[in-house]
């Protein structure tokens, strides 16, 4: 890679960290190209020569976030830890970055972008679920999880207790609390711990 080259790709990844930043913090609507350009010490034609639109740059930030989210998870689940220990990582590490994320930008995600929505449903799809799945059959070759369960429910028990609705309400007022009890029902259920038995 020639220098060209180098400080071109350099520009476009401050292009898309300046972005990332003013996305979570301000959303999506209130963004302008001219905002973006400012942040990155950058002109607006660099930005729609780069990207084209606000709209393909956006994409372009969340697959990227969407990828890194994903790494994350491959390099946790690969470590030398319980199946306890990566999953209680996993709710923290969500809660956190969904604690840095406007709820705009979510919406513009799940609900407004339909090529951004068909694009993360495949991400899913084809790495994260497998990834998951992996996990849980792990889990349940070391006797983790009960391996009479079926992958099919335990996905849901996961999905139930790992989507965005019940991690916004975790970073809310009383968030630490919810949050500790959250994972008692996720690892133990409605039973009561075994230093409270009688």
């Amino acid at each position: 890679m020639n220098g060209y080259e180098r400080r071109k790709k350099q520009k476009k990844a401050d292009i898309k960290q300046a972005a990332f930043s003013l996305f979570q913090q301000q959303g999506f609507k209130d963004i302008k190209i001219e905002d973006i350009a400012k942040q990155a010490g950058v002109s607006q034609v660099t930005i729609y020569n780069h990207f084209g639109s606000k709209e393909a740059l956006f994409r372009e930030v969340v697959k990227d976030f969407t990828e890194q989210q994903y790494e994350f998870h491959k390099n946790l689940f690969n470590k030398d830890l319980s199946f306890q220990e990566k999953m209680k990582a996993s709710i923290l590490h969500k809660t956190k970055e969904v604690l840095n994320i406007h709820p705009e930008v979510i919406q513009e995600m799940m609900l407004n972008d339909e090529e951004l929505r068909t694009y993360l449903a495949e991400f899913q799809s084809k790495y994260a679920l497998p990834l998951i799945v992996g996990l849980i059959k792990e889990a349940q070759r070391n006797g983790e999880i009960n391996p009479n369960l079926s992958e099919q429910s335990i996905m849901l028990y996961i999905q139930l207790f790992n989507n965005d609705m019940l991690i916004s309400m975790i970073t809310g007022e009383n968030g630490k609390k919810l949050a500790a009890d959250i994972f008692q029902m996720f690892f133990y259920g409605l039973s009561m711990p075994a230093e409270n038995e009688g």
